[in-house]
């Protein structure tokens, strides 16, 4: 009667497992921990990457397609079973019909009735690894922006501002190279390097290229000039319109590329061409950025042709920095979902409170940018502390305190006509000196930063939080009340309690 009962329990605990392993959301491979078979496959995985059921049993996992040329190799089986664990947070994968994705991989060899058994568990991220490119590709892009406005505002010639864009694209976007061609009219239609920067080394020269219907004209350069229209090739070495030049372009180290054409006033066409050195997915956040940067050169350009005044050409830079800065701030919360939304909350917020203050338009214009992207060093902090559903360890906490500086180092260099880095740098200093990054205190504390410190946590307390349910508004009023005049400057609580208290202000959703 007992076995019966313990056979009947090992069967429901079977069926549960067998359950558990083919509706599971994450892909799961069982290995022989002696053979490094693969003995099982989950429906996930196989829907994932797109091999059969059959086509995994019995193989090795490096030697199915999805996994060749990664990490997962011999070396990394043994490995796994001298430490019994191992982990990779971003492992490129290419499925079979060739798209690139990235998952987190994880692998166990535990001990199953006696008989060593390898879990690995594949969840993919791929959603999330695109969002951190694209966050930092479009910080690199604001970044090209910033230098290439003020390579525009001193410019005296054409050759050498065209020679400058080049630069700034090599050495402070990363790309290997970069070139600028003019659409030349006449039978032939050539495009006439004007300026280039980075590893040419003769492919301009060899690259023959135009802007007709001709085979010469049909890559990206010709069908921008042609179309008006930004052209990338994520990849080189398979784009069909890069075949007259995919074999100078590879042994050059261009593996990706993007034409951006532009227009001057005279109605002739140019185009900034960008070689990248790695395939490359091109996000729209930094696809619109390069767009600006070469709408700007013609622009300045056009400027230095016609001798328009800077002052007119200033404002125009101006709000191009504050389109760039919302693009900044929505890559940002694409990575965090937990805090999608908070920067701008606490840019209403920040805003309110220093209008009451009495500040400047100007002075509040500055500080709603700031705000905006205050949290913009959360690009240095892994996101599995980002999401984590409950509280930090001291170790994690410590990794999260550095997200102001690391904001402070990404727009140091950024020439905006407000402190932005200075503010984002000290939104977590305290009045009293308690706070982070530099325990700077009193009167070495922006207003601004002040301002933020206040939103900041007044928001943070009032909303949802990855571990723990939002503690509501009176909760978040009553705790800067507390350490008003202590942590946080008086007058700016004071403030912060009227707009809320007299004025009926309330937090968006």
């Amino acid at each position: 009667m007992i076995e019966s009962q313990l056979q009947a329990a090992l069967r429901v605990s079977e069926s549960r497992y067998r359950r558990l392993f083919e509706t599971a959301q994450d892909g799961i491979l069982l290995l022989n921990a002696e053979t490094a078979q693969i003995e099982d496959v989950n429906p996930f995985l196989i829907e994932l990457l797109g091999y059969s059921h059959a086509e995994f049993l019995g193989k090795k996992v490096w030697e199915i397609g999805a996994f060749k040329d990664t990490a997962l190799n011999i070396d990394a089986f043994v490995e796994l079973r001298s430490k019994r664990y191992i982990r990779y947070d971003d492992l490129p994968l290419e499925t079979r019909n060739g798209r690139r994705i990235s998952v987190e991989f994880v692998s166990n060899l535990y001990d199953c009735a006696g008989v060593n058994v390898i879990q690995c568990n594949i969840r993919d991220n791929t959603k999330r690894h695109l969002a951190e490119i694209a966050l930092r590709a479009t910080a690199r892009a604001l970044q090209m922006l910033s230098e290439s406005n003020v390579a525009l505002l001193r410019a005296t010639s054409e050759p050498t501002l065209f020679a400058e864009y080049c630069r700034i694209a090599v050495e402070t976007g990363f790309y290997r190279m970069a070139w600028i061609g003019f659409a030349e009219e006449g039978g032939q239609k050539l495009v006439r390097p004007v300026a280039y920067f980075g590893e040419e080394d003769g492919y301009l020269t060899l690259a023959g290229i135009t802007w007709d219907d001709s085979a010469s004209g049909s890559g990206p350069v010709g069908t921008a000039l042609r179309t008006g229209l930004v052209q990338l090739v994520e990849d080189i070495a398979v784009a069909a319109g890069m075949a007259p030049w995919r074999s100078a372009a590879l042994a050059h180290g261009y593996h990706s590329m993007i034409a951006l054409p532009f227009r001057f006033a005279d109605g002739t066409m140019a185009c900034l061409s960008l070689y990248g050195a790695t395939r490359d997915v091109w996000s729209a956040p930094e696809k619109k950025l390069l767009q600006e940067i070469s709408a700007d050169l013609a622009f300045g350009i056009n400027a230095l042709r016609t001798a328009i005044a800077k002052t007119h050409y200033q404002e125009g830079l101006r709000v191009s920095l504050e389109q760039t800065i919302q693009v900044i701030a929505d890559t940002v919360e694409e990575r965090d979902a937990y805090t999608a939304g908070h920067q701008r909350r606490v840019a209403q917020l920040s805003s309110r409170i220093a209008g009451e203050l009495g500040l400047s338009t100007e002075r509040i214009r500055g500080l709603h940018l700031a705000a905006t992207i205050h949290d913009l060093g959360k690009i240095g902090i892994p996101a599995e502390i980002l999401t984590k559903p409950r509280r930090l360890s001291a170790m994690e906490f410590g990794l999260m305190k550095e997200h102001p500086q690391i904001g402070y180092e990404i727009l140091k260099n950024v020439d905006f006509p407000w402190p932005i880095a200075r503010i984002i740098q000290q939104h977590h200093e305290r009045i009293d000196g308690s706070g982070y990054p530099d325990g700077l205190a009193g009167d070495a504390l922006l207003l601004e930063s002040q301002i933020l410190a206040v939103a900041d946590v007044v928001e943070a307390m009032a909303s949802h939080r990855p571990y723990r349910a939002a503690l509501g508004l009176d909760a978040a009023l009553k705790e800067v009340s507390v350490h008003r005049g202590i942590t946080f400057d008086s007058a700016v609580v004071d403030a912060c309690l009227r707009i809320f208290r007299e004025q009926g202000f309330t937090i968006d959703a």
